[in-house]
């Protein structure tokens, strides 16, 4: 049995399930037969069916020890509509990184039928590391 799954929701249920890394919600906003289209820093990507997209997707973030959503959001242009998200995570559980990528994607009644997504690329991070500071010393 298909769901359907209307396009405010595949949107929304999208950008929900992958700042929770819940990948089998994920797969759900996606229609059976999407395309991927993935402008990485090593090259072009193309994936095909629900079910190779959140496996590429997952492969980014399932395994980070630590994971922060630092921004997220949804508009539309024309008749795509732009998802953007950025997250700060450790993948080697020592090493904080950022990655920031947007995509570009359009709808159909199945979910999301195609990504045309462009990735930063992991990046170290550079903002400083909360600390707790000495009442004496914090003046």
């Amino acid at each position: 049995m298909t769901t359907r799954t209307s396009s405010a929701n595949a949107r929304d249920m999208f950008l929900a399930a992958l700042t929770a890394r819940d990948f089998a919600r994920f797969s759900q906003a996606l229609s059976p037969m999407s395309t991927g289209r993935f402008l990485l820093p090593r090259g072009p990507e193309v994936r095909s069916g629900r079910q190779e997209i959140t496996d590429r997707i997952k492969g980014w973030f399932a395994g980070a020890s630590e994971f922060e959503v630092l921004e997220a959001g949804s508009e539309p242009v024309g008749q795509r509509h732009r998802l953007n998200w950025r997250f700060r995570l450790s993948r080697d559980g020592v090493a904080r990184e950022v990655i920031e990528q947007v995509a570009f994607v359009d709808e159909g009644p199945d979910g999301i039928s195609t990504i045309d997504l462009v990735c930063s690329g992991f990046l170290p991070d550079d903002s400083p590391v909360a600390c707790d500071v000495p009442r004496a010393l914090a003046g």
